[in-house]
C-alpha cells in the first residue's frame, strides 16, 4: 500500500522537473506568419458564365511566392465531396462555370511552401441556370462532335443579347461524344419531361434540356447497337398523338424503335413493334406526327406503303382501307418518300418520287380522319431543280413548302399556281447549304403561341476549303414563305454543321 502512495507522489514530481528543464539544443525557431482570408461566405454564379473572385488574403508581410493557392469545388449533394475537382491555382479565381444549377462548396486553400501549414476559406456557391430556349447546332469540328447553343433576341424575347454556348456536351459532362454526329432532337412531354437527344454513328446520349447533363447513354436505351445506323429522331408534338404518353422514336438502319419517358406507359428501352404474318418493312427516316388512332405510323420504303402500330397491341400492320374515293392509295404509293413534315392545318405533307417515272408529287394527309386520310395530291412537275433538292421546310401557319439545293431556295406554291419559284441564292460562292428549317417552337395545347412562330427561316452552310460552318437566319412571311433578305442574321465560328434543332425553355418559365 505504501508503494502505491509513493508512486502517486513520484509521478507528479517528475512531470514538474521535466517542465523546468531548460532545452539548450541548437534549434532555429521562426514565428509562423498568420494568414487571414477575407471573402464573402456566399457567392452566386451562372452556368456557362465566367465566375471571377478576388481573394483578400493577408500574408502578414510574407512574400506571396512563399505560398501556393488552390481552389476546389464540389456538389453539396450526397457524395459530392468525393467528386471534388480543382479549378484554379492562383490567388484570384477566373473560372467558366461548367456545373449544372444547384448548391456547391467552393474552397480556397493557402499553403505555406516551407512549413506546409494550410489555411482554408470555405464558400457556399449557388449556381443558377443560363440555358433557356435556343437553337442547337450539332457539328463536327477538328475531328470531334459536339453541339453549340445559340440564344438570341432575334428569335426569343427571353434574352437581351446574342450568346453562344460552345461545346455544350463536353463542357457540362466532362467527356466527348463518341463518333460522328448524325441527329440532334428535342423532346418535350406534358410540361414535365424535357430532353435533348444526340445520336452519333457510335451511339449518343439523352440529356436534360434544362441543364444539358447526361441522363442516359444510348447503349442503355438501345439493347443492341451492333446494327446501329441512326437516320432520324421523331418527337410527336401533337397532343392526341403518342407524345401524350411520353413516346418518341428512332429510325436506325431502316428499323423503327419507340420508347416512352413515362415508364408506366411504355418500355425501358427503344423497342421495335411486333411483326406478324411475315410482314417486313424498311422504315423511311420521315414519318407523320399528327394522329390519334395509332401508337406510331411509319412509311415502308420496300412496300411503298404506310404501316401503323395499333394502340395497346404493339403490332405493326397496314392502315385501314378507305371507305370513300381518295386522291391516292396510301397502301400502294409506288414511290419513295423524299420528305414529310407536319404543316398547315396540322396536316402531314409528304413529297413522293415515283419509282418508275421519277416524277414528284406532294401528297397531303390528315391521319386523324381514319380511315379516309387523303386530303390532296399536287403533281410537282413545274418545280425547278426539285430533283436536286436536298433540304425541305414546311410551314404550319400557311401553305408554305420550301425546298433547297446546295445554293438555292425555292417556294412551291402548291395550292395556287402549282409552280416553284426561286426565292434566294447564297451570296458566298464557296459556301453550300447543309440544312434548312422553319422556326416552329409551338407544341399543341402546351405551347400554343410564340412571337416568332413560323417567322424565322434558319439555314446552315459549310465552306469546305475553310472548314467553316455558318448559321443564317431570315425573317419570313409565315403565310406565304417569302424571305426578307434584308433581315439577315449570321452566326459564325462553327465546324461542319450536321444537324440543328430548337431547345425548348424550361416549362413554366
Amino acid at each position: 500500500m505504501k508503494k502505491i502512495i509513493y508512486l502517486f507522489f513520484f509521478i507528479p514530481l517528475m512531470i514538474n522537473l521535466a517542465a523546468c528543464y531548460d532545452d539548450t539544443g541548437n534549434y532555429d525557431y521562426t514565428d509562423l506568419p498568420d494568414v487571414d482570408i477575407k471573402m464573402q461566405d456566399t457567392v452566386y454564379a451562372t452556368q456557362s458564365k465566367t465566375l471571377e473572385l478576388t481573394a483578400d488574403v493577408d500574408l502578414n508581410d510574407a512574400p506571396e511566392s512563399d505560398y501556393e493557392f488552390n481552389w476546389r469545388i464540389w456538389s453539396n449533394e450526397i457524395g459530392g465531396v468525393w467528386e471534388q475537382k480543382e479549378i484554379g491555382n492562383s490567388r484570384n479565381l477566373t473560372y467558366e462555370v461548367a456545373e449544372i444549377p444547384g448548391s456547391y462548396t467552393l474552397v480556397l486553400t493557402v499553403t505555406n511552401k516551407k512549413t506546409e501549414v494550410k489555411t482554408h476559406k470555405q464558400i457556399y456557391l449557388a449556381v443558377q441556370g443560363s440555358i433557356t430556349e435556343g437553337w442547337m447546332v450539332l457539328q463536327e469540328k477538328e475531328g470531334k462532335t459536339d453541339f453549340d447553343l445559340i440564344m438570341s433576341p432575334y428569335f426569343s424575347n427571353r434574352v437581351e443579347n446574342d450568346e453562344i454556348l460552345h461545346n455544350v456536351y463536353e463542357t457540362v459532362n466532362g467527356e466527348a461524344l463518341p463518333g460522328r454526329g448524325v441527329v440532334i432532337g428535342s423532346y418535350y412531354c406534358i410540361g414535365r419531361y424535357q430532353n435533348v437527344i444526340v445520336l452519333t454513328d457510335k451511339g449518343g446520349a439523352r440529356l436534360s434540356a434544362i441543364t444539358m447533363q447526361k441522363t442516359f447513354d444510348m447503349s442503355t436505351l438501345v439493347l443492341d447497337l451492333s446494327s446501329w445506323k441512326p437516320e432520324s429522331y421523331i418527337f410527336w408534338q401533337y397532343y392526341w398523338s403518342p407524345g401524350r404518353f411520353g413516346y418518341d422514336a428512332i429510325v436506325s438502319n431502316g428499323r423503327f424503335y419507340e420508347y416512352s419517358a413515362i415508364r408506366s406507359t411504355g418500355f425501358t428501352t427503344y423497342t421495335e413493334p411486333i411483326l406478324k404474318d411475315g410482314l417486313t418493312y424498311k422504315a423511311s427516316p420521315y414519318a407523320p406526327k399528327g394522329f390519334d388512332y395509332y401508337q406510331g405510323i411509319l412509311y415502308d420504303e420496300i412496300g411503298g406503303r404506310f404501316l401503323g402500330i395499333e394502340k395497346n397491341t404493339w403490332i405493326l400492320k397496314e392502315l385501314a382501307v378507305a371507305t370513300t374515293t381518295q386522291p391516292f392509295d396510301w397502301g400502294n404509293m409506288h414511290a419513295s418518300l423524299r420528305y414529310m413534315e407536319t404543316g398547315y392545318n396540322n396536316y402531314e405533307y409528304g413529297l413522293f418520287e415515283d419509282w418508275d417515272t421519277k416524277k414528284m408529287t406532294l401528297c397531303v394527309f390528315n391521319f386523324d380522319t381514319k380511315p379516309n386520310i387523303g386530303v390532296g395530291k399536287y403533281p410537282a412537275d413545274n418545280c425547278p431543280e426539285l430533283e436536286k433538292a436536298k433540304y425541305f421546310a414546311v410551314g404550319s401557319l400557311g401553305p408554305v413548302f420550301l425546298y433547297a439545293t446546295d445554293r438555292d431556295i425555292y417556294r412551291y406554291d402548291y395550292n395556287g399556281t402549282n409552280t416553284g419559284e426561286k426565292l434566294y441564292t447564297l451570296a458566298q460562292a464557296d459556301e453550300k447549304i447543309t440544312g434548312m428549317k422553319i422556326f416552329k417552337p409551338c407544341i399543341h395545347r402546351f405551347i400554343p403561341n410564340h412571337p416568332y412562330n413560323n417567322k424565322v427561316l434558319i439555314l446552315s452552310t459549310y465552306n469546305e476549303s475553310k472548314k467553316e460552318g455558318k448559321i443564317y437566319m431570315y425573317y419570313i412571311n409565315e403565310v406565304n414563305g417569302m424571305i426578307d433578305i434584308a433581315s439577315e442574321k449570321v452566326f459564325e465560328g462553327f465546324g461542319e454543321i450536321l444537324d440543328m434543332e430548337y431547345n425548348y425553355p424550361k416549362y413554366g418559365t
